[in-house]
């Protein structure tokens, strides 16, 4: 039996010679596909393939793996990344934020998550803990006490404020942005 669902593509894989397992986050959360005869120019996939690419396909399941059937669409979002390796680098924190975090599908936060994608702001880690906040936020994680007193200010701030370009005049210090990434993954690791 075939189904038809959306996916984002977080990682590509060769598999023998001629496969390819991708990676991916959508209707099924994180899943594996099994693209097979993927590798084969004359198949004429792996355009399509790409990390970061929106797709729709049908499918079907056979224990924990999806097998494509075919590729209905696809929304190229790969070619950001090549725009410049800190684009590239940027698209990836998420995907392996992603990868690591989101345990099942939420529609909301797979918009949140091509919202995100798709943009490039200057203060990439800004923007990243903003992106983990707000998946906090979303998943009813969120918490002002998993921080230190003196930055909780800060993190309200980074919450609430809806404007993009006031968002990138922030500037924060390398060891403060640590200490903010390391009590978000802290908290995560210890709530899923």
């Amino acid at each position: 039996m075939s189904a038809k669902g959306s996916f984002l593509i977080l990682k590509r894989y060769r598999a023998g010679d001629e496969d390819v397992i991708l990676k991916v986050y959508g209707t099924c959360g994180i899943a594996k596909v099994l693209v097979p005869n993927g590798f084969r120019v004359e198949r004429g996939l792996l355009g399509y393939t790409e990390p970061f690419n929106f797709v729709s396909i049908v499918y079907k399941q056979a224990g924990n793996v999806i097998i494509l059937q075919d590729l209905l669409e696809v929304e190229f979002l790969s070619y950001l990344s090549l725009e410049d390796y800190k684009r590239y680098v940027w698209m990836n924190s998420l995907a392996l934020f992603v990868e690591r975090w989101f345990l099942q599908y939420d529609p909301e936060l797979f918009n949140i998550l091509l919202f995100y994608i798709s943009m490039n702001p200057e203060n990439h880690d800004l923007f990243l803990l903003r992106f983990k906040l707000e998946f906090l936020k979303h998943m009813g994680l969120y918490k002002e006490d998993i921080f230190e007193e003196r930055l909780r200010g800060f993190v309200k701030r980074l919450i609430e404020e809806r404007s993009l370009k006031k968002l990138e005049r922030l500037r924060l210090s390398r060891e403060l942005i640590t200490k903010l990434d390391q009590a978000i993954e802290s908290h995560l690791s210890s709530s899923l």
